[in-house]
């Protein structure tokens, strides 16, 4: 197979090979991007709903200390 491949042809398909792994890479890393943006968006979720239930449990405590008085 390789006696019938010109110096073109085996040129192209090195280029397509690189632009190939090129491409790879660059998707690859939009990916890894937009998932450690999507970590971090879930992290500060979960920061801000445990702050919001440790609200809700203090305006409970006064209200129930405000219908003992």
């Amino acid at each position: 197979m390789m006696d019938n491949l010109s110096h073109f042809e085996f040129l192209m398909l090195g280029i397509t090979l690189v632009g190939g792994w090129v491409k790879f890479h660059g998707d690859y890393n939009k990916l890894s991007a937009r998932v450690q943006a999507l970590e971090d968006d879930s992290t500060e979720f979960k920061n801000d709903v445990k702050q919001l239930l440790k609200d809700i449990q203090e305006i409970k405590l006064l209200l129930a200390k405000n219908q003992m008085q």
